[in-house]
């Protein structure tokens, strides 16, 4: 890959702050995340774990902020397979909530994937996901 890991790292940990839980099956997904993409699980589980630092003392805003400034830095012919792996950790603990979906709807748009694009590739990946459950409450500040 031509991103760096720890800005895979950043992305990643901003879906994973969305929830308010760094779980043990995010903590697998993340394993699976740097095989598939190529790079260090040890390496890139260290940059989420330094990011979710950085996002601890964050609201929604500067989080989304946060993740956006990262998400530029993707390297555009990687944008898609991120943007996948960004949805795979969504996922990954079978609850959908506001929060993760504002998120990635955002870094969509700062990895210059067209909105419609990325729902239909959410909605790919939720029809493949039958216990997902779906949260449509914003997360309490």
């Amino acid at each position: 890959m031509k991103t760096s890991n720890a800005t895979i790292g950043s992305i990643l940990a901003a879906i994973i702050w969305a929830d308010g839980e760094f779980s043990e099956i995010e903590r697998t997904t993340i394993a699976e995340i740097a095989e598939a993409l190529g790079l260090t699980e040890k390496e890139l589980s260290m940059n989420v774990t330094a990011a979710l630092v950085e996002l601890k003392n964050m609201d929604e805003d500067k989080a989304t902020d946060f993740a956006v400034k990262h998400a530029a830095k993707v390297n555009d012919e990687e944008t898609g397979e991120v943007f996948q792996a960004l949805l795979q950790m969504a996922l990954c603990d079978n609850v959908l909530t506001y929060g993760e979906v504002h998120n990635l709807l955002a870094l969509a748009q700062a990895l210059d994937i067209d909105r419609d694009a990325a729902v239909l590739m959410l909605c790919d990946l939720v029809k493949s996901e039958p216990e997902l459950e779906v949260s449509f409450e914003p997360e309490d500040e």
